[in-house]
């Protein structure tokens, strides 16, 4: 009888029937298939948020790439504006060389008939006032030379003349 009264008091006896205790009591209330569906529901949560992170990955991925066809397209529409603008700047400066040189050309030529005008303008007053210096000069030469006689006398002959044409 000692051995048997020695066997429930023995610790290790009582922490064995605890331990079965237990995990009867475990199976009895069905933990394991609650634990299981809690695991299998926070399995399906993770699942959902790996899909949708991988979805959100591929779409950041569509977008990415959607961005860097935009930016080279963007990119490529500048390379061209610079381009277009470039030419345009080139074909003005052409064109506003001829202009320049045209107008430099006209206004040379209005220029030198300034200077035309001008050499005529001055050879005739020059010939203007050569005619009335001879003209003053022979006025007095002729006042000096003749008489008054003569003076009559010039005077008849140049209004019978002047009679004789007339009629």
């Amino acid at each position: 009888m000692d051995e048997h009264l020695t066997f429930w008091m023995d610790p290790a006896t009582w922490v064995s029937l605890a331990v079965t205790l237990f995990f009867a009591l475990i199976v009895w209330k069905k933990i394991p298939a609650v634990l299981a569906k809690i695991l299998d529901e926070r399995s399906c949560q993770i699942e959902e948020q790996l899909k949708n992170a991988k979805s959100l990955r591929e779409e950041a991925a569509s977008l990415l790439a959607k961005y860097e066809k935009d930016q080279q397209a963007a990119e490529k529409e500048a390379s061209e504006l610079m381009d277009n603008a470039k030419a345009e700047v080139k074909l003005m400066i052409s064109e506003n060389k001829l202009q320049m040189e045209e107008i430099t050309k006209r206004r040379g030529e209005v220029a030198e008939q300034k200077i035309v005008q001008a050499e005529a303008a001055a050879l005739k007053e020059i010939s203007a006032l050569t005619v009335n210096l001879a003209t003053s000069a022979a006025r007095q030469i002729i006042s000096a030379n003749m008489k008054n006689s003569d003076h009559k006398e010039l005077i008849k002959s140049g209004t019978a003349k002047l009679d004789s044409k007339l009629h």
